[in-house]
């Protein structure tokens, strides 16, 4: 998703240091790859709502077909 290569890692690891304190920075990335965690989940649930809204879109005859059964 993010195309990061190792010098702009050691970047951020470097300003990470300098403006934060080591203690704190296992804390400050756990929350991180949390919200990470959930706004992937957030942004998949959404391609699934739009392919299967798109489906029904496309073939609006099969869906009336299972109601009527």
């Amino acid at each position: 998703m993010f195309n990061l290569g190792l010098i702009e890692l050691l970047l951020i690891f470097f300003f990470l240091v300098i403006f934060i304190k080591p203690e704190e920075i296992p804390h400050i990335l756990k929350n991180v790859g949390l919200l990470y965690r959930k706004l992937s989940r957030y942004f998949f649930n959404f391609k699934f709502e739009l392919s299967k809204f798109d489906t029904e879109l496309e073939n609006p005859k099969k869906k009336s077909s299972k109601n009527k059964k």
